[in-house]
Formats: C-alpha cells, sequence, structure tokens
C-alpha cells in the first residue's frame, strides 16, 4: 500500500509538469506579391501563469524563413505574430498541429478607404423601463490582398448619440481571429467616432455598445455616417419580439421567423429619429438587457489549460496506477508463499 501511494506525488509531478513543445520553423509569405518576405519581425507568444507571455522574439531572413527553438510552457495554444509595414498579422497554433513549415502571411498596406467597403451595418434597439440599450454591428469586406490601414480615418467611423454619455464598449474581430477590445476616439465631427483598426483582406467585425437614457415619448435618434471614400451598405434597425419602431425614414422589411425580430431599412442620408413602443430584448426577456456595461470587465468561465490534455492525462494516471499494482502483486509476501 505504500508504495502505491508513493506514486502520488509522482503522478502529480507528471500532472503539473510544463509542456515541452516541438521547434517551430516557417516562412513569411506576402500575400500581395505571392513571394517570401523578409525582416518581418516575429514575436511568439504562449499563455503563462501571468497571462499571456512572449517567449521568443526573431526577424524572417532573406529567404523569409524564421524559427523558434522547443521551450516549455504550460500548455495551450501558442500565437505567432509578424509586424509588417505596421500591421500585426497573427497566426493561432493549436495543440497538435503542425509547428513545421508554417505559413505566415502578411500584405502591403494602402491608406485608400476603397480597399474595403461596408458589407453589413445592423443596430439593436433594445428598450426597457429605464434606458434603450443599442447593440450596433458593422462588418468590414476586403476582397483585394491589401490592407487598408490608416488610424487617421479609421478602420470604421460611427455616430454616438449625445444621451450616451461618450461611454461606448467596442469589440473588433478580424479575418480568422478573436474579438480583442478596441477603443473608439472622436472625430472633427460631433457625435461621430472612429476605430483606428487596419482592415486586412476577408472579413473583420465590429461590435459595439451603448445605451441611452428612456424619454416620454420613448424615441431614438441616429444618425448614418462613414468614411468617405468607402463603400457602404445600408443601416438595418432589429427591434426585438414586442418592440415597435416608426419614422419617416424607415422601411419595414419584415420579421425574422426564428426569433420574431422586426428589421427596417434606414432609408435616410444624414440624421434619422425613430419613434420607440414597447419593450423586450434578444437575449431572451433579460432584464438588464441594454444596461451599459462599456466600463465593467466581462467575466468568461475559462478551465485551467490541464483541462485540454485531461483526457490524456486520465489515462496517464490510471496506466501509472496499474504498473503500481502489478509491481505489489508481484513483491508481495503472500504471492512468495
Amino acid at each position: 500500500m505504500r508504495a502505491a501511494i508513493s506514486l502520488w506525488p509522482a503522478l502529480a509531478m507528471l500532472v503539473l509538469a510544463p509542456v515541452a513543445f516541438s521547434a517551430i520553423d516557417g516562412t513569411v509569405i506576402n500575400g500581395t506579391s505571392g513571394k517570401p518576405e523578409p525582416g518581418v519581425a516575429i514575436m511568439l507568444v504562449r499563455p503563462g501563469q501571468k497571462g499571456m507571455e512572449t517567449i521568443g522574439t526573431t526577424t524572417s531572413d532573406a529567404q523569409g524563413h524564421f524559427k523558434f527553438d522547443a521551450a516549455e510552457s504550460e500548455g495551450g495554444p501558442q500565437l505567432l505574430q509578424g509586424n509588417y509595414k505596421g500591421v500585426n498579422y497573427n497566426k493561432m497554433l493549436t495543440p497538435g498541429t503542425p509547428t513545421n513549415g508554417v505559413e505566415l502571411k502578411v500584405f502591403e498596406a494602402s491608406k485608400s478607404p476603397a480597399e474595403a467597403k461596408v458589407s453589413q451595418h445592423m443596430l439593436v434597439i433594445e428598450p426597457s423601463a429605464n434606458q434603450i440599450g443599442v447593440s450596433e454591428t458593422i462588418i468590414v469586406q476586403n476582397d483585394g490582398n491589401t490592407t487598408y490601414s490608416n488610424d487617421e480615418l479609421g478602420g470604421v467611423r460611427f455616430y454616438l448619440p449625445a444621451g450616451a454619455g461618450g461611454k461606448v464598449g467596442v469589440s473588433v474581430k478580424g479575418p480568422g481571429g478573436m474579438p480583442l477590445p478596441r477603443s473608439a476616439k472622436e472625430t472633427e465631427e460631433k457625435g461621430v467616432f472612429k476605430v483606428p483598426f487596419a482592415i486586412k483582406p476577408g472579413e473583420t467585425e465590429f461590435d459595439l455598445t451603448y445605451a441611452v437614457p428612456a424619454a416620454d415619448p420613448l424615441k431614438f435618434e441616429g444618425r448614418v455616417v462613414g468614411i468617405k471614400g468607402q463603400p457602404a451598405g445600408t443601416l438595418r434597425l432589429v427591434a426585438p419580439n414586442g418592440v415597435t419602431l416608426e419614422g419617416a425614414d424607415l422601411k419595414k422589411l419584415g420579421q425574422e421567423p426564428k426569433s420574431l425580430a422586426t428589421i427596417y431599412d434606414v432609408t435616410a442620408a444624414g440624421p434619422f429619429s425613430v419613434n420607440v413602443q414597447g419593450m423586450g430584448s434578444l437575449r431572451g426577456g433579460d432584464d438588464s438587457a441594454g444596461t451599459d456595461t462599456s466600463d465593467a470587465p466581462q467575466i468568461e468561465a475559462v478551465k485551467p489549460p490541464v483541462y485540454r490534455y485531461l483526457a490524456v492525462l486520465i489515462g496517464l494516471a490510471f496506466g501509472i496506477l496499474g504498473l503500481g499494482l502489478l509491481i505489489l502483486y508481484r513483491s508481495s509476501p503472500v504471492r512468495a508463499e
């Protein structure tokens, strides 16, 4: 029994020990020219006890090649991040994926807003007893092979009603990436804000949340804005089931079958005003819908990295335990007799 008990410290060390990763090598490819790109600064980032930690840095050689030696980490995905012409390009390497011959793609940059277009623009209006919660989504499509990067103009522009008090939560998700918090900056136009963010080839989604106080009668005032030279689609308003929107600049399109939300086109080219009747939310009747949480951190239940390898670790534990029991049985005095 003592021998079996003594196996547990060894098992714990195996479970908690750092995971050894293979060396990483690959090539930086310029997606605009189709050729290897030399001189690109690259960082290798991995999750650690203090969050995301930079493990190493390197620069692509004359043939665009790069390499990171094997290292140890607490586990989880690895992130390659290359900076080219002031724009960061990421490549996620999840556990089990090949780490040899990795291709990190970068693109030439342009300041012309014509490189990308707003393919979808939607405003969800969720009125409650004391405020109107607004969730705005802007999807920008870049069908070319050049990144649109212009911090002066911004990736997108939007109108923020005065009642929001300048408070807005912004999240941006680039092509194949994860949603990241971003800051909105005021422009020279009153009530118009911009989000500096590079629009890479593919689809980039901007999600905005804010709230304005409720009034009697209940009314929402907005404005159609954009970046000069950037193609834009029609702005659409979405009202949850039980909420009705009325206005001279609205065209009712119909209801979404699943949520029963009503969809409207905004026909105005600038300011518009909407009368709001009823209360509701697309979040299943949550009374807190629309609550201003722009200053509050979002909480997500995330399991420790060890859970990602739980099946392997359990199998390893039972294997070691079985081996211990076999050793105990073979060395048992009862069996010797």
